[in-house]
């Protein structure tokens, strides 16, 4: 699959970064704390904006357990909104404006909250969420900051309280679509989730795995059930995930293999500044874009770094407007 690269390559539509975290030296919002090492990944979003044409920007409570995680999560939803004012992807408008722009265009978010299997259960948290996704959060997901992968010697089912948050989601989203992050979850778990969107339970969402390893962590015919459901699975370019470039390219050839020269269902998803090393060489949205048009001929290359994720976009906010 290798060919030479263009002389500028498409920008990339990123499943996951973790955008709000190079503000934690400076910002209220975020205590560098409570993410050690942050200062040391800030090199990981260099060149990111004029690189990356739309992402989906994970908000979400610090990692443990917190006092006020809507408090958090409220400022850190409104300096995403202050950052890309009339950018935030969220309905068929925006995404007709969107589609209406230069390439070289600023970059646009989707909203994107993490963690929510601790959180829904709160009081009143039906309604704060439903007050979030009214003002544009449009992909969830059930574990928080993820960096690596699931333990694959703990595999287990769903818990209690991801149940209770998916139909919580369910409730707050009054039928509008969204995208339901399975990364970090172990198989089974993510198995799990699969089915209750199968079997009507997840009303509108559609599965996602934001950022993983080969075939996003999932089995093979969950995989395809994903593939069924309209999801798509982000890779991500860190060691935790690949060991290298090689592996990484390698994983991307076994998908091409199962999805076409297409990669129908595969993406990119960085993790940049949530993960914690990336893979030598691709450190950067620049390096990352170079080495696949590259490694990968133009068509494939940019199938998975914009194509598949903009039918998935396209799919989710179209009929949200339809419906509004």
């Amino acid at each position: 699959m290798n060919a030479p690269a263009p002389a500028s390559p498409p920008r990339l539509i990123d499943l996951a970064v973790e955008w709000p975290l190079q503000y934690a030296e400076e910002s209220t919002a975020i205590d560098a704390a409570d993410y050690p090492g942050i200062a040391k990944r800030i090199g990981q979003v260099d060149g990111y904006l004029s690189t990356t044409l739309a992402a989906i920007i994970w908000i979400g409570p610090a990692p443990g357990d917190r006092p006020d995680p809507w408090g958090e999560i409220s400022r850190l939803f409104a300096g995403v909104e202050a950052e890309f004012s009339g950018r935030i992807l969220a309905d068929a408008a925006d995404l007709d404006r969107f589609a209406a722009e230069a390439d070289d265009t600023l970059t646009w978010a989707v909203v994107g909250l993490r963690g929510c299997a601790s959180f829904l259960q709160s009081e009143n948290a039906r309604d704060r969420l439903a007050a979030l996704i009214d003002r544009g959060l449009r992909a969830v997901r059930l574990a928080g900051l993820v960096n690596r992968p699931a333990d694959p010697t703990h595999d287990r089912g769903l818990t209690d309280l991801e149940r209770s948050a998916i139909s919580t989601l369910v409730s707050a989203s009054s039928g509008r679509p969204l995208l339901l992050d399975l990364a970090g979850l172990p198989p089974t778990a993510a198995s799990e989730a699969i089915g209750c969107l199968e079997a009507g339970d997840g009303g509108q969402l559609v599965p996602i795995v934001s950022l993983g390893g080969p075939m996003g962590g999932l089995r093979p015919d969950d995989l395809a059930r994903l593939q069924t459901l309209g999801g798509v699975i982000g890779f991500c370019p860190a060691r935790a995930f690949f060991p290298d470039a090689e592996a990484f390219g390698n994983a991307l050839d076994e998908a091409a293999e199962l999805f076409g020269v297409d990669l129908d269902a595969v993406a990119i998803g960085t993790g940049f500044l949530g993960i914690t090393e990336p893979i030598e060489g691709l450190g950067n949205a620049p390096d990352l874009i170079d080495w696949l048009f590259s490694r990968f001929t133009p068509r494939a290359a940019q199938a998975m770094t914009r194509e598949n994720v903009l039918k998935r976009v396209h799919r989710m906010l179209v009929p949200a407007h339809k419906n509004s």
